[in-house]
């Protein structure tokens, strides 16, 4: 008998971090909906607080491998939420789970399940984005559920690089200086070079994240790609480009707004 694995998992770093709110009366699958479009983001976890005008919940059937009805709770508070945002079917997903606490007579009661939707009393929230991640939902014969399924064709972890304090076996201890060199020039790219990305690079966006340049233009227009397929137009003559990093056979710069100054 074959012995399945345990885990499926893949090494990675939050490329940026989001923080805002939801306001009173919004919707909230629209609301993260929008949150897509607007940070251009592909793959990320969230976490958020507050509380909800209403809400529903529901849970996973093991047995009939369905979701239940959803329950709908009314102004309760929201103690927890988890959720990830991933692809499927071809399309941006959130999936959300949710604790609220209400008063039930005289006892607060506390429910728990998967997020349908609300409509949002106050909403705090925090985003971790994996931008280099493509992460994409599957069935999953042993549940029944549309899982991640492609974690081990992700790229692999971030290199680990020798410590300049010593030398490896075979290298002379005075390369160690060499190597100490290269570390500090990886670790603080210098922002005083100038690099020019060419299309078929890749650069990594405060805003928009990792994505694909398919064209460039004599007067500094360069057209890229969004991790949501959209093409966009920007200005790289107005961003600071830094060192370019290796993903795999990729090319990455990543860009930030020049200082001011």
């Amino acid at each position: 008998m074959t012995v399945p694995k345990g885990t499926s998992s893949v090494e990675a770093s939050a490329s940026r971090h989001i923080v805002g709110r939801v306001f009173h009366g919004s919707g909230l699958q629209e609301a993260f909906r929008n949150l897509v479009d607007e940070h251009g983001l592909r793959t990320a976890w969230v976490s958020a607080i507050g509380a909800f005008e209403w809400i529903e919940l529901t849970e996973y059937n093991q047995s009939d491998r369905r979701y239940e009805g959803a329950h709908r709770f009314e102004r309760c508070e929201l103690l927890s939420m988890q959720g990830n945002l991933s692809e499927r079917d071809g399309e941006p997903f959130w999936h959300l789970h949710a604790t609220v606490s209400l008063r039930e007579g005289e006892r607060d009661v506390t429910y728990g399940g998967h997020v349908v939707d609300g409509s949002v009393f106050a909403l705090e929230f925090r985003i971790d984005c994996f931008d280099e991640l493509e992460l994409r939902r599957d069935h999953d014969d042993a549940t029944g559920l549309q899982l991640w399924a492609n974690l081990e064709a992700q790229a692999a972890g971030p290199q680990v690089l020798p410590a300049p304090g010593a030398a490896p076996e075979g290298v002379p201890t005075e390369a160690t200086w060499a190597m100490a060199a290269e570390l500090s020039a990886r670790a603080e790219p210098a922002a005083s070079l100038e690099y020019k990305p060419e299309k078929g690079d890749w650069i990594e966006h405060v805003k928009f994240g990792l994505c694909k340049i398919e064209g460039l233009t004599g007067d500094g227009v360069c057209i890229i790609k969004l991790p949501d397929a959209r093409r966009k137009k920007i200005k790289i003559d107005a961003l600071q480009v830094l060192a370019p990093r290796s993903d795999g056979e990729r090319r990455v710069f990543p860009v930030r707004p020049k200082p001011k100054g």
